[in-house]
């Protein structure tokens, strides 16, 4: 096939993804939670205690009190961001445009798999 076909079919594919209702109400999801200030403190807060597990993991072992102390934490602030009702949604929602996503992937990419290329291989 014509590398210009290729190119032409390949913003086809973009402009039907770009119309996609479960794309476009990913992004409008997406837009709602980030106008959300409860949610967006609900995030932050996560973000904190993240970054606190991580750097607890960096200074103590990993069955330290503190690093038990901090993964629950985050646990806990992760648990509560994630039962935002629309949270909910929004995760329901990246879920099935990772799954359209996916089985794009596969069908164009399924034939590739495990071939390697040696023709530019450097000897």
């Amino acid at each position: 096939m014509h590398m210009n076909k290729c190119f032409h079919l390949a913003y086809e594919l973009k402009a039907l993804l770009d119309n996609d209702s479960r794309i476009l109400l990913l992004n409008e999801l997406e837009k709602e939670m980030e106008e959300d200030e409860e949610i967006m403190a609900l995030s932050y807060n996560k973000d904190l205690k993240e970054t606190y597990l991580n750097d607890a993991l960096k200074h103590f072992g990993k069955d330290s009190i503190e690093v038990r102390k901090a993964n629950v934490e985050y646990f806990r602030a992760a648990s509560k961001l994630n039962e935002n009702e629309k949270v909910k949604k929004y995760l329901q929602a990246y879920n099935e445009v990772e799954s359209l996503y996916k089985e794009i992937n596969e069908i164009l990419f399924n034939d590739f798999k495990g071939i390697r290329c040696h023709a530019h291989r450097s000897r």
